[in-house]
């Protein structure tokens, strides 16, 4: 995606798990009723004071503790009726976290193949039908790279990574980002459980998404 080039009247499909759901309204949540209180709506916040003139509608289809088995078996139903021209995903987390809370019911884990297989689905359809598509890689708030989750993530995050090269869809990792705030504060301070962001965080991710997509602020041209 390149908001140098997004076009009057866009709109943006953004589908994912509790991170991206937050509340949102259904079927749909969008302006017109909610689009819940992750990144989609500070996204949506930030783009719409800066060029209202533009009309660029987000719509949030995320739903709390999905898999990407579960996202894929909606992805095209979605993309049906909302009729996006760009869309993004993140989904993983709960891929990794099923093989744990739900250990005794074996057929609701995702392996790291099957999530390979249902995000390669997603992305070759998206890439084929809409403008633009973006997968944006899982994450975990904690710097520790050696810990036992944050490694399923990381593996998943460059599952990501392989697929958006080989597809040609957009791609976005935000550990970084994420790094850096818990270099300056403990996690605590960004996400109560290091899946969950606090306001804070999904603001922070928000704008760090605008900037991988050239968003410009306007007074920066002031």
């Amino acid at each position: 995606m390149d908001f140098s080039k997004i076009e009057t009247g866009a709109v943006i499909l953004c589908s994912g798990d509790s991170v991206t759901d937050c509340g949102r309204a259904r079927p749909y949540g969008t302006y017109k009723d909610s689009l819940g209180e992750s990144y989609v709506k500070r996204m949506h916040e930030i783009v719409t004071a800066e060029y209202p003139e533009k009309e660029i509608k987000f719509v949030n289809a995320g739903i709390s503790g999905e898999t990407s088995r579960q996202v894929r078996a909606r992805w095209i139903s979605d993309c049906e009726a909302v009729k996006p021209d760009h869309a993004t995903l993140l989904i993983g987390v709960n891929d990794v976290w099923r093989q744990y809370d739900r250990w005794m019911d074996k057929d609701m884990a995702v392996s790291l193949e099957e999530y390979e297989e249902n995000l390669r689905f997603i992305a070759e359809w998206s890439v084929k039908n809409l403008k633009s598509f973006t997968l944006i890689a899982p994450f975990f708030l904690e710097l520790n790279r050696e810990e036992f989750f944050m490694k399923q993530v990381m593996a998943r995050a460059e599952v990501c990574r392989k697929i958006a090269h080989e597809t040609g869809c957009g791609f976005v990792s935000l550990q970084d980002e994420l790094d850096r705030l818990c270099r300056s504060r403990y996690t605590l301070s960004f996400s109560p459980d290091r899946v969950h962001p606090f306001p804070v965080t999904h603001t922070a991710i928000a704008l760090y998404l605008l900037k991988q997509w050239n968003f410009k602020f306007r007074f920066e041209e002031r």
